[in-house]
């Protein structure tokens, strides 16, 4: 049996659950959720009751009942915000009044605001904040003017195609005395040449299809500093299949970036932060599932956060088994 099913038969067997609840309690793409749900109701495994707009288990139940094993105090992310991080995070949600809703056309959506403040937070920990040029590629989370406020790094600079957006940011820069560069630009086209290897650190929240996201990556990856610098991406598993993911890890392989953290459904999408309930008619999911599971009951939309760095051109001498230049803690002799 595939992994998904197991999945999706010990979360029923929990509790009866909603789509959007089943999305978010496994790890697989859309397409391939609905196939598995598909076969799954065609084998008389499971029942969807049209009324409540929830799936129920039939069969298949010799699985565990699902066991949530997250930290319940993080939500299974490993970071909280407190301090300045808390602080900033206060001041940095009350001035977003009027803001400019995500446009579809650019397919913009809204990480929350703890996200934000907990990817800053965990880029402190990493290094990449204090004194650092960072390069934010797409912003219509804002990222950058709570990046400014926090008052660490040496430079921040947005490219965006949404004049909105970016007039948006112009303006709470200048209340607010930040030192935030912006311009407007297409992605599709080179990165300009006074922005290439000119930063420490690159951020983005690419597009899910393949070319828009190689073509962020690489523009962010052009960004760096040759042979130094980090970069962080946002990754769904809903919309990337495992292929997508194996050509974003062999784009970074030819350019000598090597992943040093994955952090699962990271960044979270609420539905509340956009008019998503308008959208999703046009969706090709909705098409796609042969029964009406009804509009999100939850906020099921997350992305992964991966970070790589540069890595030097140092050769390493494979001669020995057990130890080499790196390993201080193994005895010489082995």
């Amino acid at each position: 049996m595939e992994r998904i099913e197991i999945q999706i038969l010990r979360a029923l067997k929990e509790s009866s659950k909603s789509f959007w609840e089943l999305v978010a309690l496994q790890d697989s793409t859309l397409s391939a959720l609905v196939a598995t749900i598909k076969r799954l109701m065609a084998g008389g495994k499971i029942h969807f009751d049209r009324s409540t707009k929830m799936f129920q288990l039939l069969r298949g139940g010799e699985y565990h009942s699902r066991m949530d094993q997250r930290c319940k105090f993080c939500n299974g992310k490993g970071l909280i915000v407190k301090g300045m991080f808390h602080r900033t995070l206060q001041q940095f949600t009350s001035m977003l009044a009027g803001r400019p809703m995500p446009d579809p056309n650019y397919n913009q959506g809204l990480i929350s605001f703890p996200d934000l403040a907990l990817k800053a937070s965990f880029m402190y920990e990493r290094g990449d904040l204090e004194d650092r040029a960072i390069l934010l590629i797409g912003d219509d989370d804002l990222f950058s003017v709570y990046l400014g406020m926090l008052g660490m790094s040496q430079r921040i600079f947005v490219l965006d195609i949404d004049k909105q957006v970016l007039r948006f940011i112009q303006e709470k820069a200048g209340e607010l005395g930040l030192n935030i560069e912006t311009m407007e630009s297409d992605l599709s086209r080179s990165l300009p040449h006074h922005l290439q290897q000119a930063f420490d650190v690159f951020i983005s929240e690419p597009p899910e299809g393949i070319r828009g996201m190689l073509t962020f990556l690489k523009r962010g990856i052009k960004s760096l500093v040759e042979g130094e610098g980090a970069g962080y991406i946002g990754i769904t598993m809903v919309e990337s299949s495992l292929p997508k993911w194996y050509e974003v890890q062999a784009i970074l392989t030819r350019n000598r970036l090597v992943i040093t953290d994955a952090l699962r459904n990271f960044s979270l999408y609420p539905e509340g932060e956009g008019e998503w309930e308008n959208c999703y008619k046009n969706y090709p999911i909705m098409g796609e599932i042969p029964i009406d599971v009804g509009p999100p009951n939850m906020d099921w939309y997350s992305s992964c956060l991966i970070r790589f760095e540069a890595v030097p051109k140092i050769s390493i001498s494979r001669n020995h088994f057990y130890g080499d230049k790196d390993t201080w803690v193994t005895l010489k002799g082995l």
